[in-house]
């Protein structure tokens, strides 16, 4: 079997406050709100759909996000201009969101920054052009 796919329809992250998630990612990080419904979210990030889950019955009370167990580990997405990085850093520090600063890829060279949600998944800004180069 080879999987035939034409790209990412949406994303569905479950959070453990889904108030305080919304408020992050529609407030914080500017998405648009596209809908709500109960139990859940869906924002437009960057042109990519995302949907925000609530906690659900078989939710453990004390579950948490971890980048080190098996799953998701984190999150990229590219922007074209590097200096958009510097800004990002500003507003996240500005709106008292934990982020790494902005840093250089070793392997790549590119600028990125990351930050985390209020559940504490990690986000990474890729400065990456798309310009052809001449």
């Amino acid at each position: 079997m080879k999987l035939n796919a034409n790209g990412l329809s949406h994303l569905g992250l479950r959070v453990t406050n889904l108030a305080r998630a919304k408020r992050f990612y529609v407030d914080t990080l500017g998405c648009q709100l596209v809908r709500e419904t109960d139990g859940a979210v869906l924002v437009n990030m960057y042109g990519m759909l995302m949907a925000l889950y609530g906690a659900d019955t078989s939710t453990s009370s004390v579950d948490h996000f971890d980048p080190f167990r098996v799953g998701l580990d984190h999150l990229a997405l590219t922007v074209e201009d590097s200096s958009y990085l510097e800004d990002m850093k500003r507003e996240l520090d500005a709106a008292g969101v934990h982020n790494n600063g902005v840093e250089e890829d070793p392997e790549t060279h590119s600028k990125y920054i990351s930050f985390y949600d209020p559940d504490g998944i990690a986000w990474e800004l890729y400065a990456i052009s798309t310009r052809p180069s001449v």
